[in-house]
Order: C-alpha cells, then sequence, then structure tokens
C-alpha cells in the first residue's frame, strides 16, 4: 500500500507516541514496584495518647520600650533547635526542628498594646535532614541548606521584626524582634520563613502559637 508523505508522517507520529506512552507505563509500574517503606497511621491505635499542650513563653527580663525609653517591655528567649519528641505511644522518638523543643513551640501570651521583645537564637545543625531543592527561587544562590527566620504571620510588626524570607540566620546567630501588639485581640501563629526552604522548615515542625487578648476592662 502505498502512503503519501503526509499519512507517512501522521502514521509515524502516532507509534512514536504509542511507544512513549508504553515505555512511561513500564516505567511507571517499575517504579511502583518497590514502594518506599511509609507509616499507615490508620493502623495507629487512636486516642491513647494526651493532647499535647504547649507550655506557655516565660519572659527573661525586660528592655526599654522603642517608643517610650522611660517603660520597660518584657523579654524573651527562644532557641530554634533539633531535639526527637514520641508523636504516638507505639513510635519511636522522631527528630523535629522547632522553637523552645517542642512542636508546637511554647505559646505566648500578651495583651492588645502591651508589646514585648524575642529574642530568637538560632541553635540547629550545619546540615538539614529534610533534602533540599537548590531549584527553587532562594535555594539555588549560594545560600546555606540551613537557616531560620521568624515571621509571626498576622502581626503588625516593625520591618525589622517582621521576619521577611531574606533575613534569614545561620546557626550559632540570633535575632532580636519587637512586638508592639498595636492590634485588636487575635490568634496569631509564628513560623519559619526562609526563602526556598520554608516547607521544609515547617515540615520539621518550626510553628507556634502567639496569643494577644483583648485589653482589660
Amino acid at each position: 500500500m502505498l502512503l503519501t508523505r503526509r499519512e507517512l508522517l501522521q502514521r509515524g507520529c502516532l507509534l512514536a507516541a504509542a511507544a512513549t506512552i508504553g515505555a512511561g507505563s513500564k516505567s511507571s509500574a517499575q517504579s511502583t514496584a518497590k514502594p518506599l517503606a511509609t507509616l499507615n497511621p490508620n493502623l495507629l491505635t487512636r486516642f491513647v495518647d494526651p493532647l499535647p499542650i504547649p507550655a506557655l513563653a516565660k519572659s527573661v527580663g525586660s528592655l526599654p520600650d522603642p517608643s517610650n525609653q522611660a517603660h520597660s517591655l518584657p523579654h524573651y528567649r527562644v532557641e530554634i533547635g533539633e531535639f526527637e519528641s514520641k508523636l504516638h505511644r507505639d513510635l519511636k522518638p522522631t527528630r523535629q526542628w522547632g522553637y523552645g523543643g517542642s512542636v508546637p513551640g511554647p505559646s505566648f501570651e500578651t495583651r492588645s498594646g502591651e508589646g514585648l521583645f524575642v529574642e530568637w537564637i538560632n541553635r540547629l545543625p550545619r546540615s538539614h535532614f529534610l533534602p533540599v531543592d537548590h531549584n527553587l527561587h532562594g535555594a539555588d544562590g549560594g545560600a546555606p541548606d540551613v537557616r531560620a527566620v521568624v515571621h509571626l504571620h498576622g502581626a503588625k510588626a516593625p520591618a525589622e521584626s517582621d521576619g521577611y524570607p531574606e533575613d534569614w540566620s545561620v546557626s550559632g546567630t540570633s535575632a532580636l524582634y519587637h512586638y508592639p501588639n498595636q492590634q485588636e485581640a487575635a490568634m496569631l501563629w509564628y513560623h519559619d520563613h526562609a526563602m526556598g526552604i520554608t516547607r521544609l522548615n515547617i515540615f520539621a515542625g518550626m510553628l507556634g502559637t502567639f496569643f494577644i487578648r483583648a485589653v482589660r476592662r
């Protein structure tokens, strides 16, 4: 059977596409033949562990209020580090990164209009235990794999205390942030914000709660 040049090209493209799909299916089948060992949470006994309640952060002193030097504000120090904790009665301790040695980290309790200082101290290891994708923006410019910066989500904070993604610090350094809390009562949360690796650090456990209560009447 004679074929025109157009028909030959069309049939050739169809054969190539079919071969590609077949190869992809075979590759997929091979890749799923030996799945990675994962934990099935449905196999764990439920409701056997008490609900973990994060401890309240406690101030270690006071520092002058930037807007009124005659007035002092509470000063907190929170370390960011690696630790192990049991996530379930029947599981071995799990490696985590977090604030103050727990996940979630210590909870802050303050009131609207009552500011405070938090000194975030980076004590993380020198290498990340989760795979860093260096193709992502912020993780592709020679920055160290382990870095952190804290962002208080929803807070009206000064720019230097906002925890913007490029303002990260490395292990062995610290950053002093001022939270004026000049806003209405709210439940906020603080978390890592480092450009390019935020998802890894939060997945590792770097998050906590921050309560701004209403003004006393």
